[in-house]
C-alpha cells in the first residue's frame, strides 16, 4: 500500500528518524510500506533502549534487530518491565553484538547478571558498563575488569566489587561512578583506578575524606560529584581542604550536610581558590533541625552573601533557600511535590527555573491556586480532594500533564470531564473500590490502584475492565493469586502487570499463567 511517506525523499525521512528513539522508529516504520520498511532497514539505528517499552513492543523491536549495527543497549528489570534481561539474553547472545559500546542494566540481581558479566570480554569494543545491582559474586566481576582493555567509563551501585581479584592497576579506566563506598572500599578504588578524570561517589562517613588529602592519586579529577552520608556532617575547612589538591577541577557537584552558619556562607565559598577555578558548581546542602525557620536576619545575611558579583555576574551561580538547607538551582529536584505558592527565596534574577522545572504538585485545600497555570510543564498532578478540580481554572492547558493521582472516592462526572477536556492524560491513581458510577475511559493507559484498596472478587475486576478498556499497564493489590489470571483474560490489551498479594506465590505460577490464559496464544 502506498503511503505518503512513499512520496518523501530518503534524507528528509532520516531527518525525520532523528527526532524519534531507534525502537520508535523501528516500531512505527516498520510494516507501513514496502519503501520505508528499505528505508528503515538501510536506516543506521544504533542505540535501543529498552527501558519502560511495553512488552508487545519489545518483542517486535526485538524481531527486526540488526545485532552488529548496534553501539548502545539499554535492558532493565525494574517494575515496569520485569524479567526483560532474562527475556532478552533467551533470545541473543551478547557476542553477537560485535560493535557494542555503551551496556546498560538496571535493576538485575546477582543471578540474572553474572552471565551477562562472563560474556563482556567477547566485546572487544566496549568503553561504558553501567549496572544498578549489589552483585554477590564480585570476584567475577574482578576478574571481568581485568580483560576489559578498552573499558572507559564505569558506573556500580556499591564500590564493595573493588575488593576482591582485581589486577592493579585500571589505567584505562576514566570515569567512576563507584556507588556507596566504606573506609577500605575507597582506599582500595584509588589503588586501582588511579588516572580518574571523572569520578562520582557516596562516602558513608567525614573522615574518608582525609584518604583525598593525603594521597596524590586522583590529582588529575576534572570531575568530581560527592554525596556524604547525611548522617554525618562537615565543615567548610574540610571541603577546602579536600579541593585543594585538586588543580584540574572544573565540574564539582557536593550534596552534604553542616551548620548553617558554617556552610551557608557565600563570601567563604569565594575565598577557596578550587572554587573560582571551577566553571560548574551544584551543591545540596542541607541543615540539622531546620535552624533557618524565625531565623529572618540570618537568611537576609545567607542571601547577601550568595549575592555578590562573584556568584551573580562572573559565575551566574544562582541559589535558593528553605528552612532546611540551600541549594542551586540547577539541582531542585523536578521530580518531587511541592506545594504550589510562590517560588522559594532565590537570588536568580527571575522564577522561570521554579514554574518550567516543576513536573509534579500536591494540592490540598490549604493550597492558592492562583500561580498553577504558571507551571506550563506540569506532568503530574495529585490531589487530595476531587472538588479543588473545579477550582482550577482551564486545567487542561497543561499540554504535558499525563498523571492524575485521586486519594479518595471520585464522581463519575468529574473526573469524566477532566478526561474529557484532557486526552493526554494517560495515567490514573485511585484510591477507591466502588466503579459503579464511572463509566469507560478509553485514553487511560496506565491504572494504579493504591494498596488501601484490594481486589476481592471477579465482579471488580470485570467493572475495571469495562472502565478501562484501553489498560496497557496495571499496578494493584489482589487477595488471592487466582484472580491474576482473571485480570489477564479480562484486560485484552494488558502488557505488563504488577500485582501484591499476601498470599505465597507457587514456584510454577509464571508457567501456569502462560499455560492457562490468553498468554498462551499471545
Amino acid at each position: 500500500m502506498t503511503t505518503y511517506f512513499d512520496r518523501l525523499p530518503v534524507e528528509l525521512l532520516h531527518m525525520i528518524f532523528q527526532f524519534l528513539s531507534d525502537c520508535d522508529v523501528i516500531w512505527s516504520f516498520f510494516y507501513v510500506s514496502p519503501y520505508l520498511d528499505a528505508v528503515v532497514n538501510n536506516y543506521n539505528y544504533q542505540k535501543i533502549n529498552f527501558q519502560s517499552i511495553s512488552k508487545t513492543r519489545f518483542d517486535f523491536v526485538c524481531n527486526h534487530l540488526n545485532l552488529p549495527r548496534i553501539i548502545s543497549l539499554t535492558l532493565s528489570n525494574d517494575s515496569k518491565t520485569p524479567g526483560q534481561v532474562e527475556l532478552f539474553f533467551n533470545r541473543f547472545k551478547l557476542q553477537d553484538f560485535i560493535s557494542l559500546r555503551v551496556l546498560t542494566i538496571i535493576s538485575v540481581t546477582s543471578e540474572d547478571i553474572n552471565p551477562i558479566l562472563s560474556d563482556l570480554p567477547k566485546l572487544p569494543h566496549l568503553t561504558s558498563l553501567i549496572t544498578e545491582c549489589r552483585s554477590h559474586q564480585s570476584l567475577l566481576l574482578g576478574q571481568v575488569l581485568n580483560q576489559l582493555k578498552s573499558l572507559q567509563h564505569l558506573s556500580v551501585s556499591y564500590g564493595d566489587i573493588f575488593d576482591h581479584n582485581v589486577a592493579l592497576p585500571l589505567r584505562n579506566l576514566k570515569e567512576l561512578n563507584a556507588g556507596i563506598c566504606n573506609f577500605l572500599e575507597l582506599r582500595r578504588l584509588q589503588m586501582i583506578v588511579p588516572a580518574l578524570v571523572s569520578l562520582k561517589i557516596n562516602l558513608q562517613a567525614n573522615h574518608q575524606l582525609q584518604l583525598f588529602s593525603d594521597s596524590d592519586i586522583w590529582s588529575s579529577l576534572q570531575r568530581l560529584d560527592l554525596t556524604l552520608n547525611h548522617e554525618t556532617t562537615i565543615t567548610f575547612t574540610e571541603i577546602q581542604q579536600l579541593l585543594y589538591r585538586f588543580h584540574k577541577l572544573t565540574h564539582l557537584t557536593l550534596n552534604v550536610r553542616g551548620l548553617a552558619e558554617n556552610l551557608a556562607n557565600g563570601y567563604l565559598w569565594e575565598t577557596c581558590s578550587a572554587i573560582i577555578r571551577l566553571r560548574t558548581f551544584h551543591f545540596i546542602i542541607e541543615f540539622d533541625n531546620h535552624p533557618l525557620i524565625d531565623q529572618s536576619e540570618l537568611v537576609d545575611e545567607i542571601f547577601r552573601s550568595f549575592s555578590t558579583p562573584f556568584w551573580l555576574d562572573v559565575k551566574k551561580w544562582y541559589i535558593f533557600i528553605t528552612t532546611h538547607g540551600i541549594y542551586t538551582t540547577s539541582c531542585y529536584d523536578e521530580q518531587a511535590f511541592i506545594l504550589p505558592t510562590f517560588p522559594p527565596l532565590s537570588t536568580s534574577p527571575d522564577c522561570n527555573w521554579f514554574y518550567s522545572k516543576t513536573k509534579r504538585i500536591q494540592l490540598d485545600d490549604n493550597i492558592l491556586l492562583k500561580n498553577l497555570n504558571k507551571f506550563y510543564n506540569l506532568e503530574q498532578l495529585d490531589l487530595s480532594d476531587e472538588h479543588l478540580l473545579s477550582s482550577i481554572d482551564n486545567i487542561n492547558q497543561f499540554i504535558h500533564l499525563r498523571h492524575l493521582i485521586i486519594h479518595e472516592n471520585i464522581s463519575n462526572k468529574i473526573l469524566g470531564d477532566i478526561l474529557l477536556h484532557n486526552p493526554h492524560i494517560n495515567h490514573l491513581t485511585i484510591s477507591q473500590n466502588n466503579f459503579n458510577q464511572l463509566f469507560p475511559f478509553k485514553t487511560i493507559r496506565y491504572l494504579h490502584i493504591q494498596n488501601t484498596i484490594k481486589i476481592k472478587n471477579r465482579t471488580q475486576i470485570k467493572q475495571l475492565s469495562r472502565i478501562f478498556p484501553s489498560i496497557r499497564r496495571l499496578f494493584m493489590h489482589v487477595s488471592s493469586m487466582r484472580l491474576i489470571y482473571r485480570i489477564i483474560n479480562s484486560f485484552q490489551h494488558l502488557d505488563n502487570g504488577v500485582f501484591e498479594c499476601q498470599e505465597k506465590i507457587q514456584f510454577m505460577l509464571p508457567e501456569w499463567l502462560k499455560e492457562n490464559t490468553r498468554l498462551k496464544h499471545n
